[in-house]
């Protein structure tokens, strides 16, 4: 068996130069790299990264006019010479035990189609961790990305996901879709009658985004494309995805109901709404938030807020053995479930009640760029 590693690029050198850096690290070395740079601006190219490692990686690059992931990682696919491929994206970093750990969980040859988990590097800012905390926790995505206790079916998602050969011509590679490419992907997969793995042990390490509007924009395209998947897959549609919206919903009924009940309270949404736009709603903005609506609001308010903050401070705390990143992780939490509860929301708008293609929803994405990607 040999494997092909196809990572499709976008305007990210330095990131391709640091999960390449990681490739040279691995301790087992029998494998290729296809990089796929899917119409890069050529300042922002990576061909010469690739060519600074082409004498200890073996590796491939293939430039491609802009057609989105899933058009690049079937042009990585084609340009493979493995009889298995590993699709990552560009903003992971490797352990050096990655290969060796899915070469041993493949020798048994009964696995065709696995995922593995991300999490955050030692060395990833306190932001980054917080990110991957409320992407990757139990209690905020319920683990259906790759958890022991996920409440969900577990998906293979583009950041870590392997496939034999013979089952990536058999599905006809990724589809047309342009965001939620990868679970599309999965499902069709598993249609085949294929099982899904997941490898615990197969971890990357992903940077995601770097700042706090960048994640909001990245998961409400995700809570969109969910609408999307449950129209071309029905069968795939749960009441977990739903929660963030009905989440959503219910704390905007109850904020309402809160300021009725005391309008003093609108002055705090009012400067949480100013913070947000100036950046400093994960510091003492967050703090004069608590503050305000516990002094001013009723105790039916701001009683389950601060329990559900309490709970995510707490666990990440413990998660990452700092103070810091737990109290950014209550923000980057109540941010992965609004903005996930909003695109859902806009997506059943769309599609569900003005009966719009899908197509039509991907025009809210104009921010769809190499930092939402």
């Amino acid at each position: 068996m040999y494997i092909s590693l196809i990572i499709p690029v976008y305007n990210r050198p330095q990131e391709t130069e640091e999960l390449l850096a990681s490739l040279t690290l691995q301790t087992r070395t029998d494998f290729e790299v296809v990089l796929v740079e899917d119409g890069s601006a050529p300042e922002l190219s990576s061909e010469g990264v690739a060519d600074a490692y082409r004498d200890r990686l073996s590796i491939r690059y293939v430039w491609q006019p802009n057609g989105g992931p899933a058009a690049a990682r079937n042009t990585g696919a084609a340009h493979a010479s493995g009889d298995f491929f590993i699709i990552m994206d560009s903003d992971c970093i490797v352990p050096a035990d990655y290969f060796a750990k899915v070469y041993d969980a493949l020798a048994g040859g009964n696995i065709e189609f696995f995922g593995g988990p991300d999490s955050a590097g030692e060395d990833f800012s306190p932001l980054q961790k917080a990110v991957s905390y409320s992407m990757t926790s139990l209690f905020t995505t319920g683990g259906i990305r790759g958890n022991r206790r996920s409440i969900g079916r577990f998906s293979p998602r583009s950041f870590n996901l392997g496939i034999s050969r013979r089952l990536f011509e058999r599905v006809g590679g990724f589809s047309d879709m342009r965001i939620g490419e990868d679970i599309d992907f999965s499902l069709r997969v598993v249609a085949t009658g294929a099982r899904a793995f997941f490898l615990p042990e197969a971890v990357v390490c992903h940077k995601r985004r770097t700042s706090m509007k960048l994640f909001f924009k990245q998961v409400f395209v995700f809570g969109t494309a969910r609408v999307n998947l449950n129209i071309r897959h029905p069968r795939s549609r749960k009441a977990v995805y739903m929660l963030p919206a009905l989440f959503t919903l219910g704390s905007a009924a109850l904020t309402l109901a809160a300021i009725v009940w005391n309008p003093l309270l609108a002055i705090a949404f009012l400067a949480a709404a100013l913070l947000w736009r100036y950046g400093g709603i994960g510091t003492a903005g967050g703090a004069f938030l608590i503050l305000f609506s516990v002094l001013y609001g009723p105790w039916w308010y701001y009683l389950p807020f601060c329990a559900l903050m309490l709970l995510w401070f707490v666990d990440a705390m413990q998660r990452y053995h700092s103070a810091r990143i737990g109290w950014l992780a209550v923000w980057t939490s109540f941010i992965q479930l609004y903005g996930y509860g909003l695109g859902y929301l806009y997506g059943t708008w769309q599609r569900r009640i003005r009966k719009r293609d899908e197509a039509y929803t991907y025009r809210v994405t104009k921010f769809f760029s190499q930092k939402t990607r």
